[in-house]
């Protein structure tokens, strides 16, 4: 099996039918509503003032008496009414278009101005303005486009991910050091050979002591989990000399030995002979945990990059209406130089004109560094950073309130955050240091047992008949002490340990009190955005309003009225631009909330299977 799928699989927890993609968007759109609030308020209200006339319970502004001229009018209100509940999702994207939809959009808003304006030098000057904002839009068009879902871009990102693939390894990895661990206990066979020759002077004329010694021993050594060193071996000498003053010449001697090594105070018990395979088992426990938190942080990267994506396309959308107005402003002040335009106030126009082309090709680059940004998270050969693909958001922004509960959710994150169940393995892994640290400093005391069978003969064959009778039988038993003076080490290294463990418990309260604290701005963040959304588009509606009320004006283009216009122009888009920022954030915050949480795997139902199983 390959390692990346020895311990690590990622799937998705849906039904492989044919029709999986449908089925995976309903299970995710059903889990998505569960976390959203049980209760929304229905209905809505039209934010537009009613111009048509006094409304009943409305404070009326009376003439005075000498202007009978001027007739009953409903009064300005200098706080205007909120709105009882949120504004539809439609109402909301349509302030807001991707490029795609402009097209729509722009006519939308020229039929509704045509059916609202007076004025037809107003709607043929907005009708010149959708035309050029609907060309400057066509800068981030391209003919080869690729629309993705956001489930689209995680099932790619979960199957060509680099970053998942790489901490992939990390898994089988710690699992190896496992089974090396667990080969410490494992019988060794060993087999030693030696060969010698002799020539010593004796001292003797003409006599020289020669010698030939062969030795040959093999046998089994294993280690037991208390510590204890047992072997059991078989050997052999020959030895053959000149003068032959031996009984046999040659000589061959044979023994059986079992030898027993029994620690008694250092490196005595189960916990610390065993020691490497427990830490070894935190350590890919660790392997798992950082794993996940690395799926996690990548899906969240991606869904990050998705929502940027669609964010800086529609704020294209809004800069491209903006540098229309601007430029069909001052084309119509360029047509009035001969009548009433002064030259700074063709300057002016053509300044703010120019300031926001620059502003919207920075914003067309942005489009383009958000698709690279996304595809190099996705990794995915069909979306290859070398090729001009237009990449096209087809989710829109959420606009469904959630409901928190604030002490829940950080309970769960404290359950649930990958970084506080490392945490914890890391307390774990240094108590477990620690206790062998402290086995350490004890005395080095050994218990020493050998038993040996031995037989000589003239021959092979005659050496180990003879030690067949156990006849010649020796055995021995001692004790070995050690004990290094001052053992200063041994202290040092307790001290370090126990250091060590104090330290991994400061750290775990650290990163529960960062996870708190992530969960606490998340759910804040939450709140107030959601609270954002209806006033900002009723600022942006204003703006618009003020606007069109403005270039309604024909009789006269002086200093003021221009700058005001130009201003409006930009408050229009200014508004329009928060608002998209405000949904934005709102959408990513709920996917932070949940990688605060440590569920953001749960979330978009996405499965860590060790066994590479499908359900």
């Amino acid at each position: 099996m390959l390692i990346c799928s020895a311990w690590v699989a990622l799937i998705l927890w849906l039904n492989p039918a044919p029709q999986s993609e449908q089925a995976m968007q309903s299970s995710l759109d059903q889990y998505r509503t569960r976390m959203a609030a049980n209760k929304v308020q229905d209905g809505g209200t039209d934010h537009q003032d009613d111009r048509g006339g006094a409304a009943a319970g409305r404070p009326v502004a009376q003439p005075a008496t000498s202007q009978p001229e001027f007739g009953p009018r409903e009064s300005l209100m200098t706080q205007p009414a909120m709105p009882t509940s949120q504004p539809t999702p439609d109402e909301i994207l349509d302030e807001i278009p991707d490029p795609r939809d402009t097209s729509r959009v722009y006519r939308e808003r020229l039929e509704r101005l045509e059916r609202t304006s007076r004025e037809r030098h107003q709607v043929e000057s907005y009708r010149r303005v959708v035309t050029r904002a609907a060309e400057l839009c066509g800068m981030v068009d391209r003919e080869q486009k690729v629309e993705l879902t956001l489930l689209e871009c995680i099932r790619r990102a979960l199957e060509h991910s680099f970053t998942i693939q790489v901490e992939s390894y990390n898994p089988a990895i710690s699992q190896t050091q496992i089974v090396q661990a667990e080969a410490a206990f494992d019988a060794v066979f060993f087999l030693d050979a030696t060969a010698a020759q002799d020539d010593n002077p004796t001292g003797v004329k003409r006599v020289d002591s020669k010698s030939e010694t062969r030795a040959i021993s093999g046998g089994i050594r294993k280690l037991l989990p208390t510590g204890m060193t047992t072997s059991v071996s078989l050997r052999q000498n020959f030895l053959r000399g000149e003068p032959r003053v031996e009984p046999f010449n040659p000589l061959y001697n044979n023994a059986f030995t079992v030898e027993f090594r029994q620690p008694l105070l250092r490196g005595f018990g189960l916990d610390y002979n065993r020691r490497a395979i427990v830490l070894a088992n935190i350590g890919r426990d660790i392997a798992r945990e950082q794993f996940a938190q690395r799926v996690q942080d990548v899906l969240l990267n991606v869904e990050r990059a998705y929502w940027q994506l669609a964010r800086l396309r529609r704020d294209v959308a809004v800069l491209a209406e903006s540098v229309a107005q601007n430029q069909i402003t001052y084309l119509g002040i360029f047509d009035r130089q001969r009548y009433d335009a002064t030259p700074v106030q063709l300057n002016n126009s053509l300044s703010q004109y120019q300031s926001r082309y620059v502003q919207f090709l920075e914003a067309v680059k942005s489009v383009f560094d958000a698709e690279d940004a996304l595809k190099n998270l996705l990794n995915d050969p069909d979306l290859l950073l070398s090729r001009n693909i237009e990449l096209i958001p087809t989710d829109s922004f959420f606009m469904t309130r959630f409901e928190v509960d604030l002490f829940a959710e950080v309970r769960r994150a404290i359950d649930s955050r990958n970084e506080i169940k490392q945490a914890k393995l890391g307390i774990e892994r240094s108590r477990v240091e620690t206790a062998a640290a402290k086995n350490e400093t004890l005395p080095q005391l050994d218990l020493l047992f050998t038993y040996e069978v031995r037989g000589i003969g003239k021959s092979a064959d005659n050496s180990f008949d003879n030690l067949t009778t156990n006849r010649y039988i020796s055995y021995s038993v001692g004790a070995q002490f050690l004990y290094p003076i001052g053992n200063r080490a041994a202290h040092a290294a307790l001290r370090r340990s126990r250091l060590q463990e104090s330290q991994a418990v400061v750290t775990l309260n650290q990163i529960t009190d960062s996870v708190v604290q992530e969960v606490n701005n998340a759910v804040r963040t939450l709140g107030v955005r959601w609270e954002q959304v209806p006033p900002q588009l009723l600022a942006v509606q204003a703006a618009e309003r003020n606007l069109r009320a403005l270039q309604a004006r024909t009789e006269r283009i002086d200093p003021s009225y221009l700058q005001t216009e130009l201003s409006g122009v930009e408050q229009l888009a200014s508004t329009r631009r928060v608002l998209l920022q405000v949904l934005t954030d709102y959408t990513i915050t709920i996917v932070e909330l949940e990688r605060a949480k440590g569920t953001l795997l749960d979330y978009n139902q996405v499965v860590i299977d060790d066994d590479r199983h499908t359900r």
